[in-house]
């Protein structure tokens, strides 16, 4: 069995053990052991799929009619697409071998719902690195920030609100910008494939507004300044095991989103994307730290007049 099968089965245990959990709502303890036990396998499954791949440096591709008569169903795996599968793979095993009894807590809380959304949350991140159409790379990538978004507000208290809220409104700004950057792509190739993208000889100016886009759609989701406020604030909020996948994969799939973007398919035509955009960003984090730092100063006087 290649790696794409084993890739194909790893997504649909997890999907298998999403639908469980639904079938198994008034029965939770069924329900936490169905979700645990399929992302545990899934897991594993998903690493056997990975590293054949990053050992031989080799690319596959899957590719099949969608529903959707304008977006043809495409899957590539490559060496980075390999390396991400690898990486949530491993963390996903841990995280299921951890939920076994971590879940246990929310048992009568809606354990089963954290189970659906668990499960619903990995699958579309491991599908999300390796589809290789905008459509339905869109769609996932929407489908993995509203199943964590639904993570995040699973206490269902003020701070795990105030906290969803924040996370949506800046994950859902990222998505608009990604979009966008996808739009200008397709009208130069007609194709939402990105086979296409990768084609493509856009103009400098073009070239830049498209990565900018999506170097700041990603970013949002990345957690990179100033489009971080949200961060602090939905991590610590989600149940520990999805805490876990947001910091350790969710936000390094906005890294893989602008390596993808400005790499992959627009081939780093510009070199000032590298250079100026770091020194850039450098400087709004500087302007960020002054604005910190005198802002400390003032809330200490008032401290020392009372002390």
């Amino acid at each position: 069995m290649d790696s794409l099968h084993l890739l194909f089965w790893s997504v649909g245990l997890y999907v298998i053990g999403a639908v469980l959990s639904l079938l198994f709502a008034k029965q939770e303890r069924i329900a936490i052991w169905a979700t645990g036990i399929s992302a545990i396998l899934g897991g594993i499954i998903g690493l056997c799929s990975a590293f054949p791949v990053l050992i031989q440096t080799a690319t596959l591709t899957f590719s099949a009619a969608g529903p959707f008569p304008f977006a043809e169903f495409v899957v590539r795996m490559d060496p980075l697409a390999a390396f991400m599968v690898l990486v949530i793979s491993l963390l996903v095993t841990l995280c299921g071998l951890y939920s076994l009894s971590y879940v246990e807590e929310y048992r009568g809380r809606g354990a089963w719902s954290m189970g659906f959304f668990m499960n619903l949350f990995i699958a579309s991140m491991v599908a999300l690195v390796v589809m290789d159409n905008a459509f339905y790379f869109i769609i996932l990538f929407e489908m993995m920030s509203l199943a964590s978004w639904f993570l995040v507000i699973a206490d269902q208290d003020d701070e795990s609100i105030h906290a969803g809220l924040l996370y949506f409104f800046i994950a859902h700004a990222g998505s608009v910008l990604i979009m966008i950057a996808f739009f200008l792509m397709w009208q130069q190739s007609g194709s939402l494939n990105f086979a296409s993208f990768r084609s493509l000889s856009l103009s400098p100016g073009l070239a830049s507004a498209v990565f900018l886009l999506g170097f700041f759609g990603f970013g949002a989701k990345a957690g990179m300044l100033p489009l971080h406020s949200w961060l602090p604030r939905a991590h610590p909020a989600a149940p520990s095991h999805a805490s876990a996948l947001m910091s350790g994969v969710m936000v390094k799939i906005g890294i893989f989103g602008i390596i993808k973007i400005g790499i992959d398919l627009l081939g780093a035509t510009e070199l000032w994307w590298g250079d100026r955009g770091a020194r850039i960003w450098r400087r709004i984090f500087r302007v960020r730290r002054a604005v910190c730092a005198c802002r400390a100063r003032y809330q200490t006087a008032p401290r020392l007049a009372y002390g």
